[in-house]
């Protein structure tokens, strides 16, 4: 069994990739202070996640996201793209980098670049596509990246 799936012609396919091009999503997603301190409740109670007070004290000056929130963000946005990726599963996160702080109110954005693409030897319809992702704030800083490789359907199979 081939376990192939089958994607709309329109979704992005495996020889839709570009190596070297960057691919800008536009849709935003903001901060809340009121998101940061559940998240961090739930996952990572550290007081500069979850007291405003005490994290004015801190290494940050104010409140900021915890790891454990921009993961979350960084993969939902990368999924905001016009046309959807055949994606058939992510098969790794690696080089995970926080930046910079995410603070409530920020606006961020997600871009990334194709830096490989190879077919896939096991799987004949689909190939082996890694990318850089990056999360922007609204001051164009990056604030958390990472190189995500995916499982992605071919078209000409």
């Amino acid at each position: 069994m081939s376990h192939q799936m089958h994607f709309p012609d329109d979704y992005i396919h495996f020889e839709d990739y570009e190596v070297g091009h960057v691919v800008q999503i536009a849709t935003p997603y903001v901060v809340t202070e009121e998101e940061i301190i559940s998240m961090a409740r739930k996952w990572d109670p550290q007081p500069f996640h979850v007291d405003p007070v005490a994290a004015k004290d801190s290494i940050f000056g104010g409140l900021v996201a915890s790891s454990a929130h921009a993961f979350p963000i960084f993969v939902y946005l990368g999924q905001q793209q016009e046309r959807k990726v055949a994606a058939i599963s992510a098969l790794g996160f690696d080089k995970l980098r926080f930046s910079a702080p995410i603070r409530p109110g920020d606006e961020l954005r997600y871009e990334y670049c194709c830096l490989e693409k190879r077919a896939s030897a096991s799987r004949p319809f689909a190939g082996i596509v890694r990318c850089e992702g990056r999360l922007l704030n609204q001051r164009g800083e990056v604030v958390f990246s990472g190189e995500v490789a995916s499982l992605v359907q071919r078209r000409d199979q």
